[in-house]
Parts: structure tokens; sequence; C-alpha cells
């Protein structure tokens, strides 16, 4: 418990002063305008869903580290080089899927037309996108550095990176939008530019610490090639494209609710600020449990890894229930928060609820997704979230949105999250009872 606790608390810190980074972004575009909301909204929703092929598949680099991490127990020298050979690849991948990626976002506005999205935000959407769109390539350095200081331990630097990008992003933002005129350009440049300078400072910083120098992506240069991004393909494809359905659940709602109005639009993006509060926290305690789980699974310590996953469900469980109940008892606070008017605040009380009962079944899907990526188990769990997201979660929000609207979406997407949830559980008890049948080989690291 304390193990789990160590490494899950300052990266729930860290992913909460992340998830500062979008409230306070959220804040500014409510101080230029309702309709700034929806269409900053909607953009962030399109480089959310674009960044997340790139993000979910570089990010694994953390996952493939902590099995090699735990494979330094009894090859130390092999352990060491798969470390050395999985950060070049992240490296290597991140500046592919940034060249690729960026170019994409040439067609973002075919595709908003598409989607009937009002005509009147496409314009300012795109402005946003145009310049957050130049956070990708530090924001993928960024996730490798993450990956390689979580799996030896090191989460203190990663708050500190975190509230650092905080601490600059805001001013910067601020300056651009308001003080020069900038609007949303001005809030995504912000963004951009505080990704850069706090990548360069982390990665300065991680690389002159003795236990990561041999780890350079510019030592040994000519162990690169291409076939350093086939583990990484092969881990970070199915979970991109898990992501990319669990996204296309949450921003399928946020096109759908596109078509009732601006304002049930605007809402539907604070209310994604609040499922993504409890999802931040979870996401933490997750890629602490999973980082263990690595550990373990590289160590072949099969009993380590049993109950690193009892633990770590009981805590989330108790954790949801609690920030759900939260969120029932005072969604006036939620409202003064955004600045919403007596309409708006009377809505969002009305389907806040709905929203609340998400937070337990999404953070069960989110630790099951995460244990079993530390186990290496990808494809499975692709599946089941395809099932859940796309079987029952869209269907159902499309059918209920004629009748209960904006609430409809919202049960919609909660019904996905529950089925995917359910499935994912079912899948991990199923790997770990087969465990059983292996004997612990080694003691886990630490």
């Amino acid at each position: 418990m304390k193990k789990i606790l160590s490494l899950a608390i300052p990266l729930i810190i860290s992913q909460m002063i992340s998830m500062a980074l979008v409230l306070t972004d959220v804040w500014m575009m409510s101080r230029l305008s309702v309709s700034a909301i929806a269409a900053g909204g909607l953009g962030a929703s399109v480089y959310s869903f674009v960044f997340i092929i790139a993000g979910s598949t570089v990010g694994c680099v953390a996952n493939l580290i902590a099995i090699a991490y735990g494979q330094r127990i009894a090859r130390p020298e092999y352990g060491n080089q798969q470390i050395r050979l999985a950060v070049k690849g992240a490296v290597l991948l991140s500046l592919v899927f940034s060249v690729v990626l960026t170019i994409s976002f040439a067609f973002v506005p075919q595709l908003l037309a598409l989607a009937n999205q009002p005509t009147e935000l496409a314009q300012p959407a795109m402005a946003y996108v145009d310049t957050l769109k130049w956070a990708m390539l530090p924001s993928l350095l960024l996730l490798v550095l993450r990956g390689l200081t979580s799996a030896f331990g090191n989460v203190r630097s990663i708050m500190v990176m975190s509230l650092l990008t905080v601490l600059l992003n805001v001013p910067i933002s601020y300056l651009l939008a308001f003080s020069l005129g900038f609007g949303l350009a001005g809030l995504g440049a912000g963004t951009a530019l505080a990704a850069t300078i706090v990548m360069v400072g982390y990665g300065i910083w991680v690389f002159k610490r003795p236990e990561y120098m041999a780890f350079a992506p510019w030592l040994n240069r000519e162990e690169y090639s291409w076939s350093l991004l086939k583990p990484l393909l092969a881990m970070g494809l199915p979970i991109a494209l898990a992501a990319l359905l669990e996204h296309g659940l949450i921003y399928g709602g946020t096109l759908m609710a596109g078509t009732i109005s601006i304002a049930a639009l605007a809402l539907h993006q604070i209310l994604l600020q609040c499922l993504s509060f409890t999802w931040n926290i979870n996401f933490g305690f997750s890629q602490a449990a999973a980082i263990l789980v690595g550990q373990d699974f590289g160590a072949e310590n099969y009993d380590g890894i049993k109950r690193t996953a009892l633990r770590s469900f009981g805590i989330t469980t108790v954790l949801s229930v609690v920030l759900a109940g939260g969120f029932m008892l005072w969604p006036e606070f939620i409202a003064s928060l955004f600045n919403l008017d007596a309409e708006l605040s009377t809505l969002l009380t009305m389907v806040l609820w709905v929203v609340a009962l998400s937070f337990v079944v999404d953070a069960w899907q989110l630790l099951a997704i995460n244990l079993l990526r530390g186990m290496k188990i990808v494809m499975g769990p692709t599946i089941m979230t395809a099932i859940g997201y796309w079987a029952f979660g869209l269907p159902a929000a499309w059918i209920l949105m004629p009748q209960f609207e904006l609430a409809g979406i919202w049960g919609g997407i909660g019904i996905g999250l529950g089925v995917t949830g359910v499935l994912l559980l079912a899948q991990l008890l199923f790997a770990i009872k087969k465990t059983r049948h292996h004997q612990p080989l080694a003691v886990a690291a630490g």
C-alpha cells in the first residue's frame, strides 16, 4: 500500500496541475465570451482527438521502460540496453508523428462542416488549433521524459515539471490573448510556448542526473534504426486505438451537443472538465499501479501483480465514490467557477448528477486497462473498448438525445463507460487468475 501511494500521490498531484492548465484556459475563454468557450472547446476536442494517436503510442514507452527496469534485477546489462532503445524509439516516433499529424490539421475545417458544427464557431476554433498544434512535439517529448523518470520512481520531478508548465502558461497565454489581443489564437500559442520551454528545461535536468545520463537520446547514435519503432507500435497502436474509441465516445457527445445549441455545447465543455477532473486523479493513480505491475512483470513477480491490482481497485473505488458525492452535493460551486448565468446554472445542476454517476465506472475501466498494459496485454482491452463505447455508448447517447437533450448524451456516455468497465474488469480478473499457475521467480524491485 505504501509503495503504491508513494508513487501515486505525486502523479495525481501532477495530473491535477495539468488539469489546472486546462481549467485556466477554459476560464480565460469564459472571459472572452460564451461563444469563445464553445469554439475553444471544439478546437481543443479536435486537437485532443488527433494528439491521442501520437500521445497514446509514444506514452507506452513508460510501460516498456518499467518492464525493462524489472528485467535489470536478473540481467542488468540487458535491462539497461532495453531502456536505451525504448527512449530512442520514442524520440524517433515523436518526430515522425509530429510531422504527419501537424499536416493533418489542414483538413479540420472540412471535417467540422461535415459534422454539421455551427459555422460561426469554425473560424475561431481553427484559430485556436492552428497555434495549439505547435505544442505537439514538445508535449510528446515530455511524455518520453516522464516515462523514463516515472519508471525509475522519480515522480516528484514530474510534479514540479507540471507545476512549472502552469506557472509559465497562465501569464504567457494571458499576455497573448488579452494584452496583445490575439484571443483564442493567443491561448493556443501560450500553451505551445510554455510546453516548449518546460520540455527543454526538464530534458536538461533529467540527462544531467547520473541515473539517466546513459539513456540520453544523443548518446550511442548508432543504435538508431527504424526497427526501434516496432515494439512501440506493437504495443502503442492498440492503446492508441482504444484511446481513440474512448475519445470517439466523449467527443462524439461534443458533436451531438453542437447540434442542440451553442449554450449546450458550452455547457458540455464544462461537464467534460468535471469528468476530466476525476479522470486525471484516477489516471495518476493508474499510472503508479501500472508502473509497479510493469516492474513486477519484468521481474516475473506474479504475486506482486496480484497484490497491486487488488489494493489499487479498493483505493480507486472509495476515491471515486467520494468524488461523485462531492459533485452531486455542490453543483452551485461548479456554476460559480465558470461564471454561468442562472439559466445555464439550472441546466448544469440537472445534468451534473448524470456525469457524477459515471465517475466510478470510468475509474474502473481506466485502472483495469492500465494494469493490463503493464502486463503487455493490449489487444483484448481494445476490443472491449470498441464494444463498450461504440456498440453501447454512442448508440445510447444518440437514442436518448432527442428526449433528454444534453442529459441524454451524458447518459449514453455513462452507459458506454459502465459496459467497458465491466468487460475490462472481467478480463483483468481472468489475466490475474492465469498468473496463479506461475511461481514468482524474483522479488519486485524496491
